[in-house]
C-alpha cells in the first residue's frame, strides 16, 4: 500500500485523529478499569457488568440515531466536545460515588452511552467529509496505528496512576476532555451537498433499491455481525484477566497494553502489503487463524490457551474492521448517495450498536451456567459472529469491485483523448515530383 500522503493530513484531519486518540483514553476506563471497579464490588457475579455493558451500548446507538438529524443545523465539532465533557463527567462520578457506582449501574451505563453516542453522532460524519475516498486507505492505516499506540502506552499509565492515585485521574482525564474540545474546532469539514435526514424513506430505497444497492445491504448486514462479535470477548477475557491478576489494576493496565502492542504490529504490516486486490486474502486468513486459536481453549480452559488465543485475537481482527472502516463511507459515494450520508451512518451505528447490547445480556447466563460451560457459549458466539463478518464483508468487496467496473464503463475518464487513426501523407522524393509536374503538363 503506497500512497503519497500529501494532502491527506491537513490540519483537519490530523485534528480528527488527535481527538479519537483522546476519546480513547478515556473509553479504556469504561471498557477496561470500569469492568474492574465493578468486578471487585460483585465478586463472582457479572450481572453489573453485563447490564452496564447492555445498557451502554443501547445508549450509544440509539443517541447517535435520535441526535444526528441537529448535525444538519449544528456545527458537527460540538458534538465532539459536549460529548467528550460528559463523558469526563461520568468519569468523576465513579469516582465521586465510590463504592456506591455499583447502585446506579443502570444509570452510569445510559449516561456513559448517551455522551459516547453524542461524541460518535459529530465524529463518525466528520469523518465522511474531512477524509475523502481516495484517501481512506493510508488514513485509516495511519489513524489506527496512532491510535493503538494511545491504547498501548495508557492502560499502563492509567493503572499505574488509579493503584496510586484515583482522584490524580480525574485530573487527567478532565485535561483529557479540554484538550478534546480544542482539537474538535480545528477540524474544518468541506462544503458538500446538502444533508437530508428520512432514515425510514432511506430504509425503503435501500431496500427496494435492486442490484444497485446490494453493496450497502450487504454493509449493514456486515455491522451486525460485527456488533455480535467485536466487543463481548473481550470484556470475557478482561474479566479472566482480572481472576488472575488477583484485582489489580497496574496488572490489568500491563496486560492490556502487551496485547494492544500487537495490534499496532499488525496495523504496520496492513500498511506495508495491504491492497484491495488482496484484501479477500486478509479477511479469510485472519478469520482462519482466529478460529484456529480458538480451539485450544475449547479444549482446555488454562491460562496458556486463553493468552495465546486473545492475542491471536487481537492481532487478526484489526485487518477486518479496518477493510470495514475503509469501505464504509465510499459505498455511499459510489452510489452517488452523498445527500444520505447522516442516514448512513446512523443506520450502521443502530445496527451495531443494538447487536453489541444482545450480546452482552449473554453475561446473565454465568449467574446460571457454569462459568467453564459459559466461556465456551461466549467464544462460539464470537466465532460465528466472525464467520459472518468475513463472509459478508467478503461479498461487500466483490459487489464494489462490479460496481466500480460498472461505474467506469458509464462514465469513461474525460481527461483520455481517443485519438482518430489516420494515413500519413508518404513523402515524395524530388524527382517524382518532376514526374508529376510532366504528366500534368
Amino acid at each position: 500500500m503506497k500512497k503519497s500522503k500529501a494532502g491527506i493530513f491537513t490540519l483537519s484531519s490530523t485534528s480528527l485523529m488527535v481527538c479519537e486518540c483522546l476519546i480513547s483514553i478515556i473509553v479504556i476506563f469504561l471498557d477496561t478499569f470500569l469492568v474492574s471497579k465493578l468486578l471487585k464490588l460483585t465478586p463472582g457475579d457479572y450481572t453489573a457488568v453485563s447490564i452496564f455493558n447492555v445498557l451502554y451500548y443501547i445508549a450509544i446507538a440509539i443517541s447517535t440515531f435520535v441526535l444526528t438529524p441537529l448535525l444538519i443545523k449544528i456545527n458537527k465539532s460540538l458534538f465532539m466536545s459536549v460529548g467528550s465533557v460528559l463523558l469526563t463527567g461520568v468519569f468523576i462520578a465513579v469516582y465521586l460515588l465510590g463504592d456506591g457506582i455499583v447502585n446506579y449501574i443502570w444509570l452510569f451505563g445510559i449516561l456513559s452511552g448517551f455522551a459516547y453516542g453524542i461524541f460518535c453522532a459529530g465524529f463518525n460524519n466528520l469523518i465522511g467529509e474531512v477524509i475523502s475516498s481516495k484517501h481512506q486507505t493510508v488514513y485509516f492505516s495511519v489513524k489506527n496505528m496512532a491510535v493503538f499506540l494511545t491504547k498501548t502506552i495508557f492502560p499502563f499509565i492509567l493503572g499505574a496512576i488509579i493503584t496510586m492515585s484515583f482522584s490524580v485521574i480525574c485530573i487527567v482525564i478532565a485535561l483529557i476532555s479540554v484538550l478534546v474540545f480544542v482539537f474538535s474546532f480545528l477540524v474544518k469539514p468541506k462544503d458538500g451537498v446538502k444533508k437530508t435526514y428520512r432514515p425510514i424513506k432511506f430504509w425503503k430505497e435501500v431496500k427496494n433499491g435492486g442490484p444497485d444497492m446490494a453493496p450497502l445491504r450487504m454493509l449493514y448486514l456486515s455491522a451486525f455481525f460485527r456488533g455480535l462479535c467485536f466487543d463481548l470477548i473481550a470484556t470475557v477475557f478482561t474479566i479472566l484477566i482480572f481472576l488472575q491478576s488477583s484485582g489489580s489494576d497496574f496488572k490489568i493496565g500491563l496486560i492490556q497494553t502487551i496485547f494492544t502492542a500487537t495490534q499496532l504490529i499488525a496495523m504496520l504490516l496492513f500498511m506495508k502489503f495491504y491492497h484491495k486486490n488482496r484484501s479477500q486474502w486478509f479477511i479469510f486468513g485472519s478469520l482462519a487463524l482466529i478460529v484456529l486459536g480458538s480451539i485450544p481453549v475449547f479444549v482446555s480452559h488454562n491460562i496458556t490457551s486463553i493468552i495465546i488465543f486473545y492475542g491471536i485475537y487481537m492481532f487478526f481482527r484489526i485487518f477486518i474492521t479496518t477493510v470495514t472502516d475503509m469501505r464504509k463511507t465510499p459505498v455511499i459515494r459510489q452510489l452517488s448517495m452523498h445527500s444520505h450520508m447522516l442516514e448512513h451512518n446512523s443506520t450502521y451505528s443502530l445496527i451495531n450498536g443494538v447487536t453489541r447490547s444482545l450480546s452482552y445480556m449473554l453475561l446473565l447466563l454465568f449467574l446460571v451456567v457454569p462459568e467453564g460451560i459459559m466461556l465456551n457459549i461466549t467464544l462460539a458466539v464470537n466465532i460465528f459472529g466472525y464467520i459472518g463478518y468475513a463472509i459478508t464483508l467478503f461479498i461487500l468487496e466483490r459487489k464494489l469491485i462490479l460496481q466500480d467496473i460498472k461505474w467506469k464503463k458509464e462514465h469513461p475518464d474525460p481527461a483520455i483523448i481517443h485519438e482518430e487513426k489516420t494515413t500519413c501523407p508518404k513523402e515524395v522524393l524530388p524527382e517524382k515530383m518532376e514526374k508529376i509536374e510532366l504528366t500534368k503538363n
